[in-house]
């Protein structure tokens, strides 16, 4: 089910959700930062908007509430509080398999929405880092995800045109990074038992 059909030169997987299951981790982290600001955090609320980048997600959350706060203050803490978090955070087995069977085979790069400080930890903690020739998080691009700035700079920094890369997603806004860039898209949530939204 996760294995690309060919012809395809490269392979770029999304990170938080897709490489690692970071959900758990990402929720408290963010509930933590929030918290220091008075505000809670809904868990149905933030699971719906799991895709969204940091900026696009504190936004919301102030549309919705009312409530000002500083984002960068808010994304440091949650940043600071992930990083005591991440040892909890496992690979997705089924999808780091194909990084894993892949590896030397073709190049492999890591597209995330999220920051590089997290991606990094996240990759590191789970061993999963050597895999992959490039990394390229939302800290690298004008414009995150459904944008397709993100796929655009990874397949450019292996050297390889993105029509002939495949990525690998697990949201709406990621799939449709992807296919903005030009590449085939694997939906991974069938095969981690989640249904696709759309």
């Amino acid at each position: 089910m996760l294995n690309p059909d060919p012809p395809y030169a490269a392979l770029i997987f999304d990170c938080d959700g897709t490489l690692l299951d970071t959900a758990a981790a990402n929720e408290s982290a963010w509930r933590t930062a929030l918290g220091k600001w008075g505000i809670e955090l809904d868990s149905g609320w933030y699971r719906a908007r799991t895709g969204l980048p940091a900026d696009a997600l504190m936004t919301e959350l102030t549309a919705e509430t009312g409530r000002e706060f500083d984002h960068a203050a808010v994304r440091a803490a949650a940043l600071d509080a992930y990083s005591r978090l991440v040892g909890v955070v496992e690979p997705h087995e089924p999808v780091a398999a194909v990084a894993r069977a892949q590896h030397g085979r073709v190049p492999l790069a890591v597209a995330s929405g999220g920051s590089r400080r997290g991606v990094e930890e996240g990759l590191r903690a789970t061993g999963l880092r050597p895999l992959f020739d490039a990394v390229v998080t939302r800290d690298d691009v004008r414009y995150g995800k459904p944008a397709p700035d993100v796929y655009v700079l990874a397949a450019e920094r292996l050297e390889v045109d993105p029509a002939h890369c495949v990525a690998y997603e697990d949201t709406d806004e990621g799939a449709a990074a992807a296919l903005a860039a030009g590449m085939r898209v694997i939906d991974v949530r069938p095969a981690l038992g989640r249904a696709a939204t759309s």
